[in-house]
């Protein structure tokens, strides 16, 4: 009788409102999302060090942070949720992030930053080699001025994707020439590329309501920086290895 009513009154009891797994996962869970980013950044780090040696993998996971970073401040100071970078190794890195309704011409300025970070990252390796005299930084900021002009090609998975959905019409004709005008120049076929994807964008008529002059301004300036940061190493690459 006493083992009936034992029974009785264990499935009357209610269970207990946080059980020992759900405790452990509360606690747990939010040290595994904070070490995601720096763990995450150490097996980006490892790849490129067992194919590049330690100085480049350091120096190009650099630049890849600061890109990264100037997403994260951006979404920021708009006022957003934004998580630090998480890195894929031997892909590349990205800022998750949360914003309903966003214009835009913010989404723009937004996605834009990464761009300029690793421009300004490209530039500070330039003026530590430039300090040191190690040829290593010219590599780097040869590859900063690379990666930030893939990035600005205007498809989903790179910023100018996102970036372009706040140019109208006649912005994009002027990114579409201005790269056609750099690849001239500078004879780096990114810029055909980038040039290529804006000519789709123009058939595809999602042109914002608002449109943005300011953030066609900010593209191209961006291409043109990085596109020539990216020739001038490259050139001076080469001069340094026609010395030996």
């Amino acid at each position: 009788m006493e083992r009936e009513i034992e029974k009785l009154e264990s499935r009357l009891a209610p269970p207990p409102a946080f059980p020992a797994e759900s405790r452990l996962g509360a606690f747990a869970l939010p040290i595994l999302a904070k070490l995601v980013f720096p763990l995450s950044m150490l097996a980006f780090i490892g790849v490129y060090w067992s194919l590049l040696g330690w100085a480049l993998a350091v120096g190009l996971s650099v630049s890849v942070l600061l890109h990264e970073m100037g997403h994260f401040v951006t979404i920021r100071h708009f006022g957003f949720k934004a998580e630090l970078p998480t890195f894929l190794p031997g892909l590349g890195a990205f800022v998750r992030w949360r914003g309903t309704n966003v214009d835009p011409s913010v989404r723009a300025i937004i996605s834009l930053a990464g761009p300029l970070f690793g421009f300004i990252s490209g530039v500070i390796a330039f003026a530590v080699y430039r300090a040191t005299g190690h040829h290593v930084w010219v590599a780097i900021a040869e590859f900063a001025g690379w990666l930030n002009l893939l990035n600005l090609v205007p498809i989903s998975i790179f910023d100018g994707g996102a970036a372009m959905g706040a140019l109208g019409r006649q912005a994009r004709v002027a990114v579409l020439i201005s790269s056609l005008i750099l690849f001239f120049f500078l004879r780096d076929y990114l810029f055909l590329i980038v040039g290529g994807g804006t000519a789709y964008r123009l058939t595809t008529h999602d042109f914002p309501e608002r449109p943005s002059p300011g953030a066609g301004i900010y593209f191209i300036a961006l291409a043109a920086a990085n596109g020539l940061l990216a020739w001038y190493c490259r050139q001076h690459g080469f001069s340094l290895f026609a010395g030996f």
